[in-house]
Order: C-alpha cells, then sequence, then structure tokens
C-alpha cells in the first residue's frame, strides 16, 4: 500500500504536500501554519487536510523588518565588483500566459538560479508590450567562469525557448560603477 492511498479524497480539500507545492514553501512550514493557526486544517485519519479556499486566499507574511535607513550608495573595490546581464527579449505572440506559467513552475522548482548572482529578476516592460526584460547582477568575489555562466543562460534559454524569442534578444553587459 503506497502513502497516497492513505490520503482521503475530500472534494475542495488538498494534502500538506500539495498545499506545500501550491504555496511553493516546505511541508514543515505548512505543518508551522497549521499549528499557529494561520491556515485552517481538518484532521482526517492521520493526515491533515487543508480546504483548497485556505490556501487561494493564504497570504504570506513579508519576511525581515521593512528598511527603516534607506542604504547609502557604495563603490565595489577590488574582486568585489558587480557584473550586470541584461536580457531584452520579446513574448511571443499567444505565450503570455504560457510565460506566467514558466515563470511559476520555476519559482516552484527552484531552477534556474544563476550561481554568484545577487539581483535576479524578471521585469515586464511598461514601455514596450509584450517584452521582458532579464536581469542579472552577479558578484566578482562568488561569480562563476564565463563557461559556466554562459551554460546556466543556455540551460534558461532553452527552457523559455518556446514563449520567448531568443532569435531578437538584444544582450548587455556591465560593471557597476556605483550601487547600495
Amino acid at each position: 500500500m503506497q502513502e497516497e492511498d492513505d490520503i482521503p479524497n475530500l472534494p475542495d480539500y488538498v494534502a500538506v504536500k500539495d498545499a506545500a507545492r501550491m504555496l511553493g514553501i516546505s511541508d514543515t512550514r505548512i505543518y508551522m501554519y497549521i499549528e499557529r493557526k494561520r491556515l485552517h486544517a481538518v484532521r482526517a485519519g492521520n493526515v491533515f487536510m487543508i480546504p483548497l479556499k485556505e490556501i487561494e486566499n493564504f497570504k504570506r507574511n513579508h519576511v525581515g523588518r521593512p528598511r527603516s535607513i534607506t542604504p547609502p550608495w557604495r563603490i565595489s573595490s577590488g574582486d568585489n565588483i558587480q557584473l550586470m546581464t541584461l536580457i531584452m527579449v520579446q513574448v511571443r505572440a499567444g505565450q503570455r500566459e504560457a510565460l506566467q506559467r514558466k515563470i511559476e513552475e520555476m519559482r516552484k522548482d527552484g531552477k534556474h538560479l544563476f550561481p554568484g548572482t545577487v539581483v535576479r529578476s524578471i521585469v515586464e516592460s511598461q514601455t514596450k508590450p509584450g517584452q521582458v526584460m532579464i536581469v542579472l547582477v552577479w558578484r566578482g568575489t562568488i561569480m562563476p567562469e564565463q563557461e559556466e555562466r554562459e551554460e546556466a543562460l543556455e540551460a534558461f534559454r532553452r527552457e523559455f525557448e518556446g514563449v520567448l524569442d531568443w532569435g531578437s534578444a538584444e544582450y548587455s553587459e556591465g560593471t557597476a560603477l556605483i550601487h547600495t
């Protein structure tokens, strides 16, 4: 008998493992939220079942404390430079929703973390409809070699080739002169 056989089939309820996957967090965190009454759950046999509406309406707390002081500008010294890679690329016609799904899947699966980056962003352009900007900021002291960075970018391009038009992509790289 497999573990899945132990989970009751209750309409509009999900098991802890499914709730964790849907929210992009660990099972342990789900149990903690249940214990702290941030998520309502019912016990069905030896498992907790969470109403689907609870998951859909769940709001995470902000991590950390809000900044009270804006960090000053800094100029990197020595090996601690920051290299930025900026990629401007068109979303293929009719692929906006597919892009959103791919992004969510990437986040949930922890894919494309680009080792050595301190910033990874995919930004939807407001001035050029249908275009996204991919921003990667690499820290010089932990930045992998060019070949490893290119391999990571190639894997990313393959993952998104059906939704982004890489043939029209514009690439730019630069070194930060000043940053926060």
